[in-house]
């Protein structure tokens, strides 16, 4: 006589085993196997089949296929006894990507990677919008991956927010509208307020017209940016009248020599007087007061410390 045993029935071999053995000490078991396809667990879990111990459980990916888990989730394939989503063909036929763009598979479950931040690229994302990884690098998959938000208003910081570049194209944020780059920092800045080559560029109108000119002489643009191009505009900025820099190099105003310092305010008030490494010294060598002898910021207006300008 065959000798008792005990098999986990799936429901991919339960039928032609219980066929087979019917007549002996397997009924059971069959039995069992048949009472877990018809249990709720089967529908809602995928726990379509019968252990050892008699208890419904999910022993393979077509016991996940049975159940709502995989048409409404994507959790398709079997992964550590339970249903997930482990690959993008399982979701794709679920009714969350059909309704709620939810097609592709991460970390177990079907998401919409346009909406996603990866805890991967969490860092790249903050800044440069790259939020997801594909192919081994992150990268931006939409606009609200470049600004942070789906709302109207981007987020500080935000690629968007700070250089217009609010539309995802090849893995990248890029500058595509006008309208996105005159709210952002760079335009407000910078005057680079149109769209171009996929960044926000400035114009000599908006050059001319920006603080930057009166200030730096930046008045016209070098590479889709305000720089000075004229030693004129130098002689005329209030940067050359307090700081001494009135001379053109390589698109900046600097103090060239002894002379553009010596009709400046400090030289006369702070008497920095001597022209080196582009702004202008004290005879000891360095700013005084202590400063630094590095050239001027070149994105915005200055003071001078001390003396009241």
């Amino acid at each position: 006589m065959l000798e008792s045993r005990t098999i986990a029935m799936t429901t991919s071999n339960y039928g032609w085993v219980c066929a087979l053995f019917s007549f002996v000490a397997l009924l059971p078991a069959c039995d069992q196997a048949e009472a877990c396809k018809k249990a709720p667990e089967c529908a809602r879990q995928g726990k379509c089949s019968a252990s050892s111990s008699g208890a419904c459980v999910v022993a393979s990916d077509e016991d996940c296929k049975q159940g709502e888990p995989c048409k409404l989730h994507g959790k398709c394939s079997m992964q550590q006894a339970a249903c997930s989503a482990k690959v993008d063909a399982d979701c794709k036929g679920s009714q969350d990507c059909q309704k709620l763009g939810m097609c592709s598979a991460y970390q177990g479950g079907c998401v919409d990677l346009t909406r996603t931040i990866q805890a991967e690229c969490s860092k790249s994302c903050e800044g440069e919008g790259l939020c997801v990884k594909q192919d081994g690098q992150c990268v931006a998959l939409s606009r609200r991956h470049c600004a942070g938000t789906s709302d109207e208003k981007p987020e500080a910081g935000s690629p968007c927010a700070e250089l217009g570049a609010c539309e995802a194209e090849n893995g990248r944020c890029v500058a595509k509208s006008d309208q996105d780059c005159a709210k952002s920092v760079v335009c407000k800045q910078q005057a680079r307020c149109i769209a171009k080559d996929s960044l926000c560029s400035a114009t000599p109108e908006d050059c001319k017209k920006g603080n930057s000119c009166n200030t730096d002489g930046k008045c016209g643009v070098v590479s889709g940016a305000c720089a000075a191009v004229s030693a004129a505009d130098c002689r005329t900025s209030s940067r050359c009248k307090l700081e001494g820099t009135c001379s053109l190099k390589d698109g900046a105003c600097i103090a060239a020599s002894d002379g553009d310092c010596a009709s400046s305010a400090v030289c006369s008030k702070a008497k920095r007087c001597q022209a080196k490494g582009g702004v202008c010294i004290g005879s000891g060598g360095g700013k005084a007061g202590g400063g630094s002898s590095a050239p001027p910021d070149k994105t915005g207006p200055t003071t001078i410390k001390g003396l009241g300008i």
